[in-house]
């Protein structure tokens, strides 16, 4: 065990399959999302789903055709998970969604001990992890996640209102293999959403030092006409995080093996517990890991960390 306040964390997925999603309040089909027919005649644009696959496709030549979607390429496109599924579908840019009310997932899979809520919009979150289904709560957390900053009385009547975006937490009893894990998301005037539901296995990585930045990877770019006329085209874009890291010696082996066994796995890498500094958390892979022993007792770690991508 290590001696050092191991700061930083990275929760490892565990992958949701048809088996570990016991229930959720969004339908499937959900409101507006129609099953694919082989019957129908679909006009260029229209869009059909397969629930069997939870994936949605989007026709690109009009007709009917007996080949289902995924085996037909040359007449559909596919553009993403189903809206019950977004959800887990390893972006950010997707979200699971209701116009109104809650959303409710229950998940069986297996010892958690971490849970990341990324790209929400709603009032509330609460999270609440049972021994077993149905048993006795083992731990359950709330987060109001109004972050309107209030500095003033003039603040509290007229600002903004901010959306607390991410949730996070590293601290699940992870003794239970049969956990009952239930996320619900209480919706605003808006409804609810939630980009990305993960939860998995935490370990701890090392100390964040000072020095680590979070910035934008941004696929937008200038057109130019050939006359003189330029004009912005608006891209997608990912979060980039550096995490400078502080491990003991001793620990090295275990935490570069770590890191080796999720170096294609889209992880939740999370920089410390201050809500400040949210934005050194980070859904996505790491691109670079150098680990350096400038000194007795201590090694040194880098991580340069692309997040997933954001439309």
């Amino acid at each position: 065990m290590s001696l050092l306040p191991y700061t930083a964390k990275v929760i490892i997925p565990t992958a949701v399959t048809d088996t570990a999603l016991k229930s959720c309040t969004v339908a499937e089909p959900a409101s507006g999302e129609t099953e694919w027919n082989a019957a129908t005649a679909y006009t260029v644009g229209q869009e059909a789903i397969r629930a069997s696959l939870h994936k949605k496709y989007r026709r690109k030549v009009a007709g009917a055709t007996a080949t289902a979607p995924e085996d037909d390429a040359t007449n559909w496109l596919e553009i993403g998970a189903t809206n019950r599924w977004a959800q887990f579908d390893q972006k950010i840019g997707s979200r699971t969604t209701v116009p109104s009310g809650n959303i409710t997932t229950v998940l069986e899979f297996g010892s958690i001990e971490g849970v990341a809520l990324l790209d929400l919009r709603g009032e509330s979150v609460t999270v609440t992890l049972k021994q077993t289904p149905g048993g006795s709560v083992a731990w359950t957390r709330s987060q109001n996640l109004d972050a309107t900053p209030v500095q003033s009385v003039y603040d509290w009547m007229y600002g903004e209102y901010r959306q607390l975006y991410n949730v996070i937490w590293t601290d699940l009893p992870g003794q239970f293999p049969s956990g009952e894990l239930t996320v619900t998301v209480a919706g605003n005037t808006s409804g609810a959403a939630i980009g990305a539901l993960v939860a998995g296995r935490v370990h701890g990585i090392g100390l964040t030092e000072y020095g680590a930045g979070s910035g934008l990877l941004n696929w937008g770019k200038v057109v130019d006409d050939g006359f003189g006329n330029r004009e912005w085209i608006e891209g997608g874009y990912a979060n980039r995080v550096t995490l400078p890291l502080v491990i003991e010696k001793s620990d090295m082996t275990r935490v570069k093996r770590v890191l080796t066994a999720i170096r294609s796995t889209p992880s939740v890498y999370v920089a410390g517990c201050m809500p400040e500094y949210d934005s050194l958390n980070c859904y996505g892979v790491y691109r670079d890991l150098y680990i350096t022993i400038p000194h007795y007792g201590f090694v040194t770690c880098n991580l340069e960390i692309d997040g997933l991508n954001e439309d």
